[in-house]
């Protein structure tokens, strides 16, 4: 799943495997907000599939990680702990959040994806000459709307801010 490959970094390993050095600590009140954000949610009747994977164990294994960026377990999970109506209640803040948080978020993709899993590979991105396609719904019968979502990656940038 992501990474961050710089000229240090060939593998696409997490910062802290990379230079062989652990990453820097978890800061204790974040740690605290982790702890707290747990609790809330596990004792609610949330339905994401931040709830049905992030258990105790793997709370406990990824709760002092950090990336290279300075991205925790918080920044990950503090949108579906503050809104337990979400339908998965995860978010990566840097690419290489999907490494040092893998075993929180391969299992959801996994999930989300009807068995993506992080072994498999995506399709070609040549979809060919779109003028081809044509009207795929001449009646207009089936298609309501569609929407089509991009989002800029630039290696070594965060995806988004990170709250303070």
């Amino acid at each position: 799943m992501g990474g961050c490959a710089t000229k240090e970094n060939k593998e696409n390993k997490p910062a802290d495997e990379a230079d062989g050095k652990a990453a820097a600590m978890v800061d204790a009140g974040t740690i605290e907000k982790l702890e707290a954000g747990f609790s809330k949610l596990q004792g609610s009747d949330s339905k994401s599939l931040l709830k049905k994977y992030l258990t105790r164990e793997v709370f406990d294994a990824l709760k002092n990680k950090k990336t290279s960026f300075g991205s925790t377990l918080l920044d990950c999970i503090q949108s579906g702990v503050e809104n337990l109506d979400s339908g998965v209640g995860i978010y990566a803040p840097d690419a290489e959040s999907y490494t040092v948080f893998a075993d929180l978020f391969d299992p959801i993709i996994e999930d989300y994806h009807n068995g993506f899993k992080k072994t498999d590979k995506h399709p070609a991105k040549n979809w060919g000459d779109v003028e081809t396609l044509g009207n795929l719904d001449p009646a207009g019968e089936f298609v309501v709307s569609t929407r089509v979502r991009c989002g800029p990656l630039h290696g070594g940038l965060p995806l988004q801010p990170l709250p303070n």
